[in-house]
């Protein structure tokens, strides 16, 4: 009677344990990327439109319109990124003109592994990946986002703080 009584107690502790490690929740640990850059190609965030056009003319993508006084607020550009061709959209906020986005688009998807290549050399790991899409994210909420679609890939660097006040401002542009 002492060998079943030990026997059931035995197998209640085993199958306890088991409920009880089953029931435990994983601790997520925000791993932040390296450091969001200060700067775009010498535009600073935060930077008005003037100030982008001058970072422009000191070597940069080549300016080639800007509607910066309606909707989506942006200027945009043409030239090269990370060795591809590109087009450069430059977003700033309603109200403000703080330069807080910027979209870099090319019109061959065949880039995409490469470009994402980059941003893991620069950034690390994505902070979230799923096929075709991959974001990096920061605790300030500064963001980049690589996408392919069919026929373009498209990376977009936002910072948090200027993010934030385009929120605020009530504005926030489509992509391509």
């Amino acid at each position: 009677m002492d060998l079943r009584f030990f026997s059931k107690a035995v197998s209640f502790c085993f199958f306890l344990i088991i409920f009880l490690v089953g029931c435990a929740t994983p601790v997520r640990v925000s791993i932040e990327p390296p450091p969001f850059p200060n700067e775009w190609m010498g535009a600073k965030w935060g930077g008005s439109p003037d100030e982008v056009k001058a970072a422009l003319e000191k070597g940069g993508p080549n300016l080639f319109q800007e509607d910066t006084s309606k909707s989506p607020y942006a200027l945009y550009a043409s030239g090269a990124f990370l060795g591809e061709p590109a087009i450069f959209s430059y977003f700033f906020t309603p109200k403000s003109k703080r330069f807080f986005r910027i979209d870099v688009t090319y019109d061959n998807p065949g880039v995409y592994e490469r470009i994402k290549g980059e941003l893991m050399q620069t950034f690390k790991g994505p902070t979230y990946s799923r096929k075709d899409v991959d974001h990096w994210s920061w605790n300030d909420n500064s963001l980049v986002i690589l996408q392919r679609e069919a026929s373009f890939v498209q990376v977009s660097y936002s910072n948090g703080t200027f993010l934030r006040l385009n929120h605020q401002e009530g504005k926030v542009p489509q992509g391509r």
